[in-house]
């Protein structure tokens, strides 16, 4: 998302004052409200062409283990999530082992039966 201060000065553009005053508000409400929302696998956040995913590790370290992501097409990025409702959720050390492909990402990591977050873009 654009920053506030860049989105107002596009604004200032328009010469009818009270259009410029009402979108005004109204992009104010749309950047000040942006929030990713709650993580549940394959789910998309609130905003952007994103999706979360949930999975656990392999049972062996460096094992390569994949999760499917339901996006259709490969994401090029993977962002670790740690959601604060559930006891226990951690980051661990992941590794891109092959590149993501239309359905599903690769990932090896040396934590072993870990759960972990990840929210996907593409």
């Amino acid at each position: 998302m654009a920053s506030l201060g860049f989105l107002e000065t596009l604004l200032g553009g328009i010469p009818d004052l009270t259009l410029r005053r009402v979108l005004k508000q109204v992009v104010i409400e749309l950047v000040r409200f942006q929030r990713f929302g709650p993580v549940e696998h394959q789910e998309p956040p609130h905003v952007g062409a994103r999706v979360y995913v949930t999975s656990t590790t392999a049972a062996a370290s460096t094992t390569e283990f994949s999760i499917t992501h339901g996006l259709g097409r490969a994401p090029y990025l993977a962002i670790p999530v740690l959601p604060l409702d559930v006891e226990g959720a951690q980051y661990v050390p992941l590794t891109v082992s092959r590149v993501a492909d239309a359905q599903r990402v690769y990932l090896r990591s040396s934590s072993t039966s870990a759960p972990i977050y990840l929210m996907l873009e593409s």
